[in-house]
């Protein structure tokens, strides 16, 4: 009877044994359910301690489910998103690899902009993921074993999924790849050449698809300059979605945007007695109705909200998504106004703003505060050629093929600044004749309304473009009277030097003339950044009435872009196709040359509250005598300097006098 009863137990044990065995085998041979990315995420991902502040399972934020389950669309072959810092697109970026080693099998590629990015994005962001996710560590198997198909640039799993990494720059790094999910990264830092002689680098990774029906596209960014920006093509390309939020007031769904001091919507933040914004005072007026909207409601808000594309759907999904949506605690609407306030007085921290914060390009000419029009209406009405507050005068002189722009400015304490003229010397440059007129106009002297008079103290004549060697000639037989020879330096590999280099020409060495190469990017920071204030004071640039909306158009027609070099990212100022820039060129050249004054000793403003103490005091005007004409070949000899206005007897002419 015992016998017969462990018979029984021992063939009930051998079938449930069978039973499971069978069970497993099943599952193991059984593809996963099928789930959506952000399904997918919800119940596998985990984030990483070396990722992430916050360990455990992964929660998206509304707007990213939208974002996620495009990548998962069969209609959707090609996914671009224009983002801010902030909104937790690596996140989703880590998923997509997850999703596609784990439900569907699949050989991916990871393009970044560096080879030192593409490992860097392996081993910080892929590994710790492939460790911590449960899933996927059983497909990745025993990570204490070598697996020599585990590298830093590509790692291959036993499910015949696989993940390569490569750098935009790298010229060879797309070949022998071929894959069905690509991933483009930061493309506004790919470089701009492309990947060597090989091509554009998004053209090279999506050729690496061609092979699949099913291919996935992806590219993400922040953007760089309007124009410029790959990112900004690409979503333009497609459906454009935007996320809709509800008012929690009037409940009319509408875009977050950042608004502006002309706008009744956006942002909006109280101010002290000073003008001074208050950071904690932010609400949001809503577009609709004008309700005001607390940070406190953000959060039901985004909850709420949805994706709409605002252009046809033709496999293209487009998302734009920036940090007022954020629900991380950096990104909260205090913060960011905060951050406005510490950077708007500066254009290229602003750009930074613009990119990083609101996602969007940047078009310096887009700033109304830049704007040809408003510049124009700050124009005043000056009672004589030379305002007071002027205590030095210099003049840039831009040289082009038949004519010289001459700019004259005035300079007063901390560098305040006024336009004193603007002049077009036209003729033919081959010619003695508009050479003679150049010369004489920068020997004219300019009255402020109590008489005293204010000659050029200092020139800078651009060599950099036509004639260079008439201008040189020119500079050379005149450096007595600091005419000065200058060219602007090369942008190639982000060089950025001072305004002024470290030695200024002189008579002694004239005999082995060279111009001067002025740091043109710092100075066009400078201007550029000047001509955003607001108020008269250090800095501040005033203008007559004389100068019309055209001027004003030259002074703003170039915009700072991004560029990269040997992997180090940098920023110069250029020209779009089409705009004239001549103005700008010539406050930049009268502004080097005050650089190059204050190089050789002079100080501003001691002399400025020299001079403005003798405000008011009459002084009789000498009648301007003719002025000699210049030889043949533009040479005439000028060393002996300019005719000085009430010059003083000195028994040594030390560089304080000579500057006087």
């Amino acid at each position: 009877m015992g016998s017969t009863n462990d018979e029984r137990r021992y063939a009930e044990g051998f079938d449930a044994l069978q039973a499971g065995l069978l069970s497993a085998r099943r599952r193991n041979i059984q593809p996963p359910p099928k789930l959506t990315l952000s399904q997918w995420a919800e119940k596998y991902a985990v984030l990483s301690r070396e990722t992430s502040a916050q360990t455990g399972r992964f929660h998206a934020f509304p707007y990213q489910i939208g974002i996620m389950d495009a990548i998962t669309d069969p209609t959707v072959e090609m996914v671009t998103v224009q983002k801010s810092a902030r909104v937790g697109y690596t996140k989703i970026l880590d998923h997509v690899a997850g999703y596609y080693i784990h439900q569907d099998p699949s050989p991916i590629l990871v393009v970044q902009p560096r080879v030192e990015d593409a490992e860097d994005y392996s081993v910080t962001e892929i590994e710790p993921m492939l460790r911590d996710t449960p899933v996927l560590a059983e497909i990745v198997g025993d990570p204490k074993k070598k697996d020599a198909r585990q590298k830093i640039n590509k790692r291959i799993f036993r499910n015949g999924a696989s993940i390569s990494f490569v750098g935009a720059n790298s010229p060879g790094g797309f070949r022998r790849i071929t894959a069905r999910i690509v991933k483009f990264d930061e493309v506004d830092g790919y470089p701009v050449m492309g990947a060597g002689k090989e091509g554009d680098q998004i053209k090279l990774g999506i050729k690496r698809t061609e092979s699949f029906w099913n291919r996935k596209i992806i590219l993400g960014s922040t953007p760089t300059v309007k124009g410029e920006s790959r990112i900004e093509k690409s979503y333009a390309n497609s459906d454009q979605r935007k996320y809709y939020v509800p008012c929690p007031h009037c409940g009319e769904y509408q875009v977050l945007e950042w608004g502006g001091p002309d706008t009744p919507y956006g942002m909006k933040w109280d101010k002290d007695e000073n003008g001074v914004g208050l950071p904690d005072s932010v609400f949001y007026v809503c577009k609709a109705t004008g309700c005001v909207i607390r940070e406190a409601d953000k959060e039901d808000m985004v909850e709420r909200g949805e994706w709409r594309a605002t252009k046809p759907f033709k496999g293209h999904a487009g998302f734009h998504i920036w940090a007022a949506y954020s629900l991380f605690v950096n990104a909260s609407w205090r913060n960011l106004v905060a951050e406005w306030l510490e950077v708007k007085d500066d254009p290229l921290m602003r750009q930074t703003f613009v990119n990083l914060v609101l996602g969007e390009t940047y078009e310096d000419r887009g700033d109304r505060a830049l704007q040809e029009d408003r510049l124009a209406a700050r124009c005043e009405v000056w009672g004589a050629e030379v305002p007071d507050g002027v205590a030095v005068v210099t003049v840039g002189v831009d040289t082009q093929g038949d004519r010289f722009e001459c700019e004259v400015v005035g300079w007063g304490l901390n560098e305040e600044s006024w336009s004193i003229d603007f002049e077009v010397i036209a003729g033919d440059l081959e010619t003695p004749d508009p050479w003679n007129r150049l010369d004489a106009y920068l020997k004219r002297i300019w009255f402020r309304g109590d008489g005293r008079g204010f000659e050029a103290m200092a020139v800078c004549h651009d060599s950099g473009g036509h004639h260079t060697q008439k201008v040189y000639e020119f500079a050379k037989a005149r450096l007595g009277r600091r005419v000065w020879a200058v060219k602007g330096e090369s942008a190639v590999g982000g060089k950025r030097s001072p305004v002024w280099p470290t030695k200024t020409p002189s008579r002694r060495n004239k005999s082995s003339f060279r111009p001067v190469i002025l740091g043109v990017n710092a100075a066009k920071d400078s201007v550029r950044s000047r001509l955003h204030l607001v108020e008269p004071g250090a800095g501040y640039m005033h203008f007559p009435v004389s100068r019309d909306i055209n001027y004003f158009a030259q002074m703003t027609a170039e915009r700072s872009v991004r560029k990269t070099s040997g992997g180090q990212h940098y920023r110069v100022w250029e020209l779009p196709n089409g705009r004239a820039n001549e103005a700008l060129d010539c406050r930049v050249y009268a502004y080097a040359a005050l650089c190059g004054l204050m190089h050789m000793g002079l100080k501003l403003n001691k002399r400025a509250e020299e001079v403005n103490a003798s405000i008011g005091t009459p002084v009789h005007r000498p009648e301007l005598q003719e002025q000699e004409p210049m030889a043949e070949g533009g040479n005439q000899d000028q060393s002996s300097g300019p005719r000085v206005i009430q010059a003083k007897p000195t028994k040594k002419r030390t560089l304080a006098s000579r500057l006087a």
